[in-house]
């Protein structure tokens, strides 16, 4: 099973067509620009990070292509081995 670093409904959107959510408690190693996993188990997003306030966390949804140009994504998805397996494809 894949770690979800930012738990989310990837329906909900701002009037900027980004996704939000609350920001995570452990959210030290979220940041702008950076490459973590949204959404629930089973229904889940390599995202980009756009914004983070004192609250909210808000991100874009990408392919694991595009996500591999903004960082490592076996480290985003803390070394889970879904997420390797998401880099052979």
């Amino acid at each position: 099973m894949i770690q979800i670093d930012i738990d989310a409904d990837l329906h909900m959107v701002d009037d900027e067509d980004r996704n939000l959510a609350r920001l995570p408690p452990n959210s030290a190693g979220l940041k702008v620009g950076g490459v973590a996993v949204a959404g629930r188990p089973g229904f889940w997003s390599w995202v980009v990070i756009e914004e983070i306030s004192d609250s909210s966390v808000f991100f874009r949804q990408v392919t694991a292509r595009e996500a591999t140009a903004h960082g490592d994504l076996a480290i985003a998805a803390s070394g889970s081995r879904l997420a390797r397996l998401q880099l052979a494809t």
